[in-house]
């Protein structure tokens, strides 16, 4: 063997540890960013229950104004209709 061709398989090896460094750290960086999303999936999983619930209270409330609405209305109407007969 001689010295040339040891000279470029010893550059080749160190390319592919540095390619492989390379790859490693990327790996790394790629794992954290997973992460982080992963946590701020969760925050927004939570955040979206959170606004889901607010959601029910607020479709409760309208219905019970609701029907509050429906009874004096109906009340109102009733007193139109004995106001009604009374000035006839």
């Amino acid at each position: 063997m001689s010295i040339e061709f040891l000279n470029e398989l010893e550059d080749k090896v160190q390319a592919l540890i540095t390619a492989l460094e390379n790859v490693r750290n990327e790996n790394t960086r790629l794992t954290q960013e997973l992460e982080q999303r992963g946590g701020r999936i969760s925050e927004l999983e939570t955040e979206n229950d959170q606004l889901k619930g607010e959601i029910e209270l607020l479709k409760e409330n309208s219905n019970g104004q609701q029907e509050k609405l429906n009874i004096t209305t109906e009340r109102i109407q009733g007193l139109l209709a004995r106001l009604e007969t009374v000035q006839h």
